[in-house]
């Protein structure tokens, strides 16, 4: 009942802050222009609304009473920049100056205030004690006594309170001494990067140095206090101001699992250079061992990549298809991207695990539980403006168990293609020549499976005309395929018979596609509306010519939406050229506000065959009754965007001939501010009316976001399977962050990969329960807002109207 949903609507902090370096640079100045106004959210775009709180939103609600940064207005030397100094009386003794009674001496961006301020002329020295309080633009200090000199910067201060500007960072201390240059050492100091008037925790040490060029400090003799009660103890600790990259011991998590056990995961950040950085994590997991995993980034002129590591080295629990200990387990995972010499590009994609269970078994943010495949490709491209080239080598690897699936379930190895393109205007009208050719090399690990090489060629001629709201596109091309096989050994499947060692399929295509574009301009409820009607009719041809001497390399029967019907090809790839005698009919409508977005979209077509197509792939199950095919299904697909703040997709594959649906997808979402939203979902698929149960997808979901008030948020996710009545996934979580701290709690509990068969489904699959626990204290690495926690199903949008 769920599937005809679809129809209804068409027929009516830490890691994260210290690794991903958020730039904070503008903070001053947004602190600066902080207003009322800013801080509102009565009237955002769906920009803001789809957003999560951004750092510096967070900064400002955090300090609002912490002063901003004060940058030199004056380029002038320190000793030419003149110092006026304000008082009640003064005198002069021995080429000194004593003021008192409301002294203020400013230089610049510079200031001293005190009850009494002795000033030597020939040294700019000055000591002011007395209710004395300094500024220079990045720091306040309160103190008994203060020394500076206003030519070097240098400054003493006893007993002293003290405020950085533009950021979290205060404390005291017995006394301070600044070297001008924006480096500080405090001694028997308490710091902490709470806001004023909040003291969650502090870090007390018997000497402190600020590097505020550098955005670090370094402790000694440190202890953690948490609401005064000392909690840890470190003889030497160095952590960043904000939320700069500084090597150290990054938070760690806790989590409890009805699988795993305890587990501790303990993150090693390592700022190797500026282009460059790591993290180390061991994770303890009890009742299967110890994982440690590695990520290596860099930033360098011959490209950027990453590069991980990960490996057990002997789970306890998992066991492999003989019912021994699996051993040791790893994943691999390395990509690289360059652009050189203008038009040269090279990236790699390239990962591996230890074996099919991997991900179903351990959580890592380079795979899920629902990854089937893992690439592995390596690609150099050279492009110019009207052409460009490309050799690539592409492997698979294959997440399942043998007993239930087969390696022709495994793709070949693409090893090389070299394949060229050309675009060529021919100046006249608007008809434009193209090209595409390409060699390939197929391989295969199994020695009983064909391998083989493809050459193919397609030339195309081009023709699109418009004439007011009429638009004409004219295509004509030629497709030349020559495939060399190796079947000497290819002995595994019947249909391995019909291969020819050595063939050649010449095919030509013809395709017209032609509409009229529309429009009106009307009012509803008083706002003002612009709606599209696109009716268009496609015609294609492509004669038939027997493939069945073709083997099956990079070939696959696509997915049907509406912008499908007007493919030239049903299959990917080359190997399967569909013979086409055909019309398509489809029509689209769209409605957009006066500020031309579009808020409303409806598409819906169908094909109708001249002749029934009898290209098949040899894996597909045929039909063999007499029952002629003369239309496809009706695809139809609506969406809509209600001011921003309701959104709902919904599409829908009906086979009319066989009067069942076979594809449908709804999702309706409500969207507040602030990564605040509530979305429900429902998926179904079946492959034909006669699908086995594993080709039958039924399922519904929803995902939760919420943002109780400024600290408190929560996040749920929960998926439940209609076909077997049980849950897929649910996953509950609530976070507290205030300006000083953080904690977060989540309850999660999944079911495992399943490879068996129908029968024992119900007793054999397993889930697994788990609660992970994260503690943060900002200011010591932790920074802005985490949202929701993704599971097996990840958050998406699948909304065209933004």
């Amino acid at each position: 009942m769920l599937k005809l949903i679809p129809l209804l609507f068409v027929l009516s902090p830490i890691a994260n802050a210290v690794a991903q370096e958020t730039d904070t640079s503008d903070l001053s100045d947004e602190l600066n222009t902080v207003n009322e106004t800013e801080l509102k959210v009565a009237s955002q775009s769906m920009e803001e609304k789809s957003a999560p709180r951004d750092v510096n939103f967070y900064f400002r609600q955090c300090y609002q009473n912490v002063p901003p940064i004060t940058e030199r207005s004056n380029n002038l030397d320190k000793s030419q920049i003149p110092i006026n100094i304000d008082a009640d009386s003064l005198r002069g003794l021995n080429g000194e100056i004593i003021y008192e009674g409301d002294v203020n001496a400013v230089q610049g961006e510079k200031s001293l205030d005190s009850d009494k301020m002795v000033y030597n002329r020939n040294t700019s020295q000055a000591n002011a004690t007395g209710n004395a309080r300094y500024v220079d633009g990045q720091v306040t200090l309160i103190a008994n006594e203060i020394n500076t000199n206003f030519k070097t910067d240098e400054s003493s201060l006893i007993q002293t309170e003290f405020q950085f500007h533009g950021r979290g960072g205060r404390g005291s201390a017995d006394r301070i001494y600044d070297n001008g240059q924006g480096q500080y050492e405090l001694k028997s100091s308490s710091y902490t990067a709470c806001p004023p008037n909040d003291i969650t925790w502090s870090l007390d040490a018997s000497t402190l140095h600020i590097d505020k060029e550098a955005d670090m400090g370094t402790a000694y003799n440190a202890v953690l206090r948490i609401k005064d009660v000392p909690v840890f103890y470190f003889p030497y600790i160095s952590y960043p101001l904000s939320d700069a990259r500084k090597t150290g011991i990054l938070f760690p998590t806790y989590e409890f699992s009805s699988v795993n056990g305890f587990t501790y995961n303990q993150p090693l950040y390592i700022n190797i250079a500026p282009n460059q950085d790591a993290t180390i994590t061991p994770t303890y997991m009890q009742n299967r061992g110890l994982l440690v995993s590695t990520e290596y980034r860099y930033l360098f002129d011959v490209g950027s990549g990453t590069l991980q590591f990960e490996y057990l080295s002997d789970d306890r629990i998992r066991k492999d298809d003989n019912g021994d200990d699996i051993g040791e387990r790893y994943l691999v995972h390395f990509d690289h991207d360059v652009t050189f010499a203008e038009d040269w590009n090279f990236n790699v994609d390239y990962n591996k695990v230890s074996d099919e269970y991997y991900f179903n078994d351990i959580t890592t943010e380079y795979g899920s539980r629902s990854d089937n495949q893992l690439l592995q490709t390596a690609n150099l491209s050279y492009t110019k403006t009207n052409w460009n080239a490309e050799l690539e080598v592409r492997n698979f690897q294959v997440l399942n168990n043998d007993e239930y699936n087969t390696d022709d379930d495994t793709p070949h190895i693409v090893l090389p293609k070299l394949a060229f393109s050309a675009y060529q205007p021919l100046h006249w009208k608007s008809l434009q020549f193209d090209w595409y050719s390409e060699i390939t090399r197929f391989e295969h690990s199994d020695d009983d499976i064909y391998t083989g090489t493809r050459i193919h060629v397609e030339p195309k001629l081009s023709l699109p005309l418009y004439y007011d709201s009429l638009f004409v596109n004219t295509e004509l091309k030629y497709m030349l395929s020559y495939y060399q096989q190796d079947l000497d050994n290819a002995t595994k499947y019947d249909w391995y018979d019909d291969l020819e060692e050595s063939t050649v399929r010449y095919l030509p295509s013809f395709k017209i596609n032609s509409g009229v574009n529309l429009e009106r301009d009307f009012s509803w409820f008083g706002d003002d509306y612009r709606q599209t009607l696109v009716p268009q009719i496609q015609y294609l041809y492509v004669p038939f010519q027997d493939q069945s001497g073709i083997g099956l390399y990079d070939t696959t029967t696509l997915q049907q939406d509406y912008y499908g019907l007007f493919r030239d090809n049903r299959f990917s790839g080359y190997d399967r050229i569909a013979e086409a005698d055909q019309i398509t009919l489809g029509v689209s409508t769209s409605f957009l506000n006066d500020q031309g977005r579009e808020r409303l979209r409806f598409a819906i077509g169908q094909n109708y065959y001249f002749s029934e197509s009898r290209t098949v792939l040899p894996t597909d199950d045929v039909d063999n009754d007499d029952k002629e095919v003369n239309r496809s299904s009706i695809v139809s697909e609506i969406d809509v965007n209600f001011d921003n703040d309701y959104f709902f997709h919904g599409g829908i594959e009906w086979d009319s001939d066989d009067n069942f649906i076979q594809r449908a997808n709804t999702t309706f979402e409500k969207r507040w501010a602030y990564n605040t939203y509530a979305q429900l979902s429902y998926r179904y698929y079946k492959e034909d009316k006669d699908a086995d149960w594993d080709e039958i997808v039924n399922q519904v979901g929803t995902k939760v976001n919420w943002s109780i008030d400024t600290q408190w948020s929560t996040f749920a996710s929960y998926y439940y399977n209609v076909e077997f009545q049980n849950s897929y996934e649910s996953i509950i979580g609530l976070k507290y962050q205030s300006c000083c701290w953080a904690i977060g709690l989540t309850y999660d509990r999944h079911m495992l990969s399943y490879f068996g068969d129908e029968a024992s489904y119900d007793e054999d699959v397993e889930t697994e329960s788990s609660v992970s626990i994260t503690f943060e204290l900002m200011g010591l690495g932790g920074v802005g807002n985490s949202g929701y926690e993704d599971g097996l199903f990840d958050y998406g949008r699948p909304f065209y109207l933004k």
